[in-house]
């Protein structure tokens, strides 16, 4: 095993598949409680923005079943550098398609602050 950055990992031959490198990833967040707060609508903004922005090849964008802070809803995670949007309605979206996944800039008034790790 070798450590990484914290966590190990374990060697291992390269899969034959390849993935595609994208300039940023999307992870929305679907599950039951951004779901009613309209995250299927914000995943459809997302996708007209990126379709409208000619970055449909540059963002992946997923939607997954949970992401937590539920009562924050609807949440997403953007990569690189692992911003949290809380609380997102539709009208953030294109705000946060210009500043952050095309010109790589966080949108600061929107993104979550980070608390302290416990005994860190």
């Amino acid at each position: 095993m070798q450590a990484n950055g914290g966590l190990a990992t374990l060697p291992r031959t390269k899969p034959a598949a390849k993935v595609r490198d994208y300039d940023a990833h999307v992870l929305l967040c679907g599950g039951g409680d951004c779901k009613k707060r309209g995250s299927k609508g914000i995943r459809k903004a997302l996708k007209h923005e990126l379709r409208e922005r000619g970055l449909v090849g540059d963002v992946r964008t997923d939607y997954v079943d949970c992401l937590g802070l539920c009562k924050h809803g609807p949440n997403a995670i953007v990569y690189p550098g692992g911003t949290w949007y809380l609380g997102l309605r539709e009208e953030h979206v294109p705000e946060i398609a210009d500043r952050h996944l095309e010109r790589g800039e966080p949108v600061e008034h929107l993104a979550a602050g980070f608390r302290a790790r416990k005994g860190k």
